[in-house]
């Protein structure tokens, strides 16, 4: 193999390396998720609890299996190992694209389908408040629209300083509605799923054209071996 070839193996196995970190990461922090939630139980088919945590397991696990699968073959010089890995890097590649355009046009109905899901959280407060809680916690809001849809007793999921399980009104006045900070937050990290997105392509794009490359150059090189 050229020195050509040489390089665009390398890159290839240090990109999947840290391919290969990533889904780790991801393994490790779903499967801390699924542990810690797993009492969420009784939120109706709108939102669950445990869809995010499954959702990073299973992407961890499929990153991880298909950045292996690179290195394995990158390392190796595996034609058939690599050509496998450009079909799955195209396929991801391909559903990423769609994902990010889909984000990209339809970002003002996933802002009122979050809104919903809050509208959702916050009628079962009454039989379920831990999600309602959570939230709260997480967005630092109180209340639907503000702490007043409380009246005059705030949960001590408002503020971060709890008496007696509850919070006072000097304490929660400040906090914003969680339809107005889901919104916000939203609002704030949109143009950075997309742009992330967009990025996170572009490096799963080089590795693809990569491997087409080194599996290319490995076919040749058994040809020519093979007269």
């Amino acid at each position: 193999m050229d020195c050509g070839g040489v390089f665009v193996k390398y890159v290839l196995f240090i990109f999947n390396i840290l391919f290969v970190i990533c889904g780790i990461l991801l393994i490790t922090f779903g499967s801390i998720m699924v542990s810690t939630i797993k009492d969420f139980s009784s939120m109706d088919e709108t939102f669950t609890a445990n869809s995010v945590a499954i959702i990073i397991l299973v992407l961890g696990c499929i990153i991880f299996l298909v950045a292996f699968m690179g290195c394995c073959g990158a390392i190796r010089e595996d034609a058939c190992c690599l050509t496998t890995y450009s079909s799955v890097m195209m396929v991801l590649l391909i559903s990423q694209l769609v994902l990010i355009i889909y984000v990209w046009v339809d970002h003002v109905q996933i802002q009122q389908s979050l809104e919903k899901i809050v509208q959702t959280i916050w009628d079962q407060r009454k039989t379920d408040s831990i999600l309602l809680d959570t939230m709260q916690r997480t967005f630092k809001c109180c209340g639907l629209h503000r702490f007043a849809d409380y009246g005059t007793s705030y949960p001590a999921s408002c503020c971060d300083s709890p008496t007696n399980g509850s919070c006072t009104l000097m304490s929660v006045m400040t906090r914003p509605g969680c339809l107005d900070a889901v919104d916000s937050f939203w609002d704030t990290n949109v143009n950075i799923i997309k742009y992330a997105g967009l990025g996170v392509t572009a490096v799963e794009l080089v590795a693809f054209i990569f491997a087409c490359c080194l599996a290319n150059q490995t076919r040749n090189s058994q040809r020519r071996q093979n007269y």
